[in-house]
């Protein structure tokens, strides 16, 4: 019983590792073409839009249908509203940390990071329990693989505003590591628990989708249209939105 008790725990935290290392690498590897695409792209606004056609795509396609799947669309709604809820009461709390007027735009991107880092981890969290119920200590490649690439697109919306702030990357490393603790703390969580409770992944997923959608329209898509026409927004948006269709059908 005790080599049995043993062995189910190092599995559990077994877990817990892979899901925290290989989300950390997948942020990092998005968190380098972000870093790329910032030296490299002299418009804010493209970089803006391309980043929001990005996150509207990543919810659209993938994350939004995970959610309906788990609780249905009554569910995703107030999850949803929920979210929006959510950013609101924080966005007004932010106001009262940054400030100082003559860094309003390092302010701006600073605050849109932290808000897409908190909706991501909201996300990773019941992904980590998705992740940690359905595996065993015989983790195949592939099922690697997927997360790192699952995380690279997160990892460039989250980070496009973050290095637009002028934050270093080793200070950013940091960030990919607080997001990817969520999906550690879910696998140990899930391989005890199991996916018994699909209302409430469901109910926290639609929620952090509820804040990505309102952070990219009010923080980043806004931001976007300041510094450039509609019709050029738009353009690099579905630009954006089509590069993650491709990306998550090859991978």
């Amino acid at each position: 019983i005790y080599v049995y008790i043993f062995k189910k725990e190092c599995c559990m935290y077994y877990l817990g590792f892979i899901g925290f290392v290989t989300t950390t690498i997948g942020l990092s590897i998005g968190g380098l073409i972000a870093l790329f695409l910032n030296r490299f792209q002299q418009s804010i606004s493209t970089t803006y839009a391309l980043c929001a056609g990005m996150i509207i795509g990543l919810v659209y396609f993938e994350i939004a249908p995970e959610s309906i799947k788990l609780g249905g669309w009554i569910l995703f709604i107030t999850g949803f509203l929920t979210g929006i809820f959510l950013f609101f009461i924080i966005h007004k709390a932010s106001h009262r940390i940054f400030r100082n007027a003559d860094k309003q735009n390092k302010n701006l991107y600073i605050r849109t990071g932290l808000f897409l880092m908190f909706s991501i981890s909201l996300h990773n969290f019941p992904l980590g329990i998705a992740f940690g119920s359905s595996q065993n200590m015989g983790l195949s490649n592939s099922v690697i693989q997927t997360i790192i690439l699952h995380n690279i697109p997160e990892g460039i919306a989250m980070f496009t505003p973050l290095f637009l702030a002028k934050v270093k990357f080793h200070a950013s490393v940091l960030f990919a590591i607080i997001v990817s603790l969520p999906v550690g703390m879910g696998a140990i969580l899930g391989s005890n628990i199991g996916l018994d409770h699909p209302l409430l992944w469901s109910l926290i997923i639609s929620s952090a989708i509820g804040m990505m959608i309102i952070v990219t329209i009010k923080e980043i898509y806004f931001e976007a249209l300041n510094q450039s026409s509609v019709v050029y927004s738009l353009l690099m948006t579905g630009i954006g939105t089509l590069i993650i269709w491709v990306y998550l059908n090859l991978i």
